[in-house]
């Protein structure tokens, strides 16, 4: 009997320390979720919906269970059920993300993640029918100008790309693009860029179509340019330029962006500039950021149009695109043809970023080439010194573009017959690119074989021999690589 009484309470107190044991379970699952902030799981889940949607899920998931407890504020909750939803979009779980919105408030944020959800089943007329309400509020409570309707436009010209509504998708394409373009904050870089892309994908699926840009192009740009050319190639013709038209052409070659490197930067293509606007260079990096190098005549054109139509004439994205159409003509020796294109282009770089900026630099340059091959040479050593002083100024006497305006600089004097200054100019430009671009460059080689043609003028063969025989070293170096 005692040993059944026994038995008995040993199970009773390990009944009760399973009861306890469960408690304290609970206590402290409890006090892990008093501990928790919903914001944590919401930022984490912002963090996760791009790469990994299904953790995004459950991550917006604790965020509402706790929103609910934690917070007072109605944005909250709203917005966590809208991440949730749009997360559940991306993993194929349309109906639950449409309950989800369903029993929210239908505003513009709602709306445009409902008409995301069509689209994605494939249903554009319902995507169109929800963008529309989206750009109806957006407009009513934000103002025609606001990003909130331009993200409402992106759609709708999205949709109507994919409908084949060329002409619709280019109106709000472009309506939206300048609307952002005048809003310098983060989230509007980040779906500029989107329009962007999708705006690029539908010009080059169009090339045959807008033709009336082509004609606004011919009547806003090209003011009756002479097709007669004045210039004559030198008999004793520039090393350094035959190497930055040898760069250029391999870049267009192999169809690849300009390299980075400071060595490799071409005299006439602009480059991205950390000092430009958010806007701005956000435009800049898409558009240049993209190859470039293999379009034709008319593409450009028509690109030239379109950013004039869409962004304003003084745009630096339609300097971009003026730039890379006066080095497609540079590289067919259309000279007379990039001259307006170029001092077109320098006109809005001097005056949206200044006279120092590496754009400006670079465009006042190729400007002066120009000049120079049009013997226009008085025109040419006006625009390098203008570039000389100004990147001595902003970039320091050993910068690539500092270099590259001394070596035209000494050309143009050598042409002239100015041989004692030539060599000035050279000697000096063989320092700038020698610290610029490296004792191995083949900027440098190419300097060389320049400063040695002066020297000869000069009777001075010997010398010219050993500066020769330097630059070849650099080649054959190069060559063995």
């Amino acid at each position: 009997m005692k040993f059944k009484l026994a038995s008995d309470s040993k199970k009773q107190l390990l009944a009760l320390a399973a009861i306890i044991a469960a408690l304290n379970f609970s206590a402290g699952s409890n006090s892990f979720a008093a501990g928790s902030n919903w914001s944590d799981f919401y930022q984490k889940g912002l963090s996760e919906q791009d790469q990994n949607p299904q953790t995004a899920v459950k991550d917006f998931r604790q965020a509402l269970l706790l929103v609910k407890k934690q917070s007072k504020k109605s944005d909250d909750l709203f917005n966590c059920k809208l991440k949730l939803a749009h997360a559940l979009t991306l993993i194929d779980r349309a109906d639950e993300a449409r309950k989800i919105l369903q029993g929210m408030k239908r505003n513009s944020a709602v709306l445009m993640e409902l008409g995301s959800i069509e689209e994605s089943a494939g249903n554009h007329q319902g995507a169109m029918g929800f963008y529309n309400q989206a750009l109806s509020d957006s407009e009513k409570n934000y103002g025609p100008y606001s990003p909130q309707a331009a993200y409402s436009l992106h759609g709708l010209g999205r949709v109507q790309h994919k409908m084949g509504n060329t002409t619709g998708a280019t109106t709000n394409f472009r309506r939206a693009i300048t609307i952002l373009s005048k809003s310098p904050n983060k989230d509007a870089d980040e779906q500029l860029k989107s329009i962007m892309h999708n705006y690029g994908d539908l010009i080059k699926g169009d090339d045959q179509s807008d033709k009336d840009l082509l004609k606004d192009f011919q009547n806003d740009v090209m003011k009756n340019p002479s097709s007669k050319e004045k210039s004559s190639v030198p008999t004793d013709g520039s090393w350094w330029q035959a190497q930055i038209d040898k760069q250029i052409t391999s870049s267009r070659t192999t169809e690849s962006t300009l390299n980075e490197s400071v060595a490799e930067r071409a005299m006439q293509m602009p480059t991205s500039d950390a000092t430009l606007a958010p806007a701005y260079r956000v435009v800049n990096e898409t558009i240049f950021g993209q190859n470039r190098y293999g379009l034709g005549e008319s593409q450009y054109q028509r690109m030239i149009a379109t950013d004039i139509d869409s962004l304003g004439p003084n745009h630096p994205s339609v300097a971009n695109d003026l730039n890379g159409l006066a080095q497609l003509y540079l590289s067919q020796q259309k000279f007379s043809q990039a001259k307006p294109l170029l001092e077109r282009a320098l006109s809005i770089y001097n005056g949206a970023y200044g006279g120092g900026n590496v754009l400006t630099l670079n465009t006042k340059a190729s400007l002066a080439y120009v000049e120079s091959r049009l013997q226009n040479l008085d025109g040419a050593a006006r625009l390098y010194r203008e570039a000389l002083a100004n990147a001595q100024e902003s970039l320091g006497p050993n910068s690539i573009e500092t270099a590259k305006i001394l070596n035209g600089m000494g050309y143009l004097n050598f042409q002239l017959g100015k041989y004692e200054i030539a060599r000035s100019y050279y000697e000096w430009a063989i320092a700038s690119t020698t610290r610029a671009a490296g004792g191995n460059s083949p900027l440098l080689a190419a300097c060389l074989k320049d400063y040695a043609q002066v020297l000869r003028k000069l009777d001075k063969v010997s010398d010219a021999d050993q500066i020769d025989i330097k630059a070849n070293r650099i080649l054959s170096g190069l060559a063995q690589h």
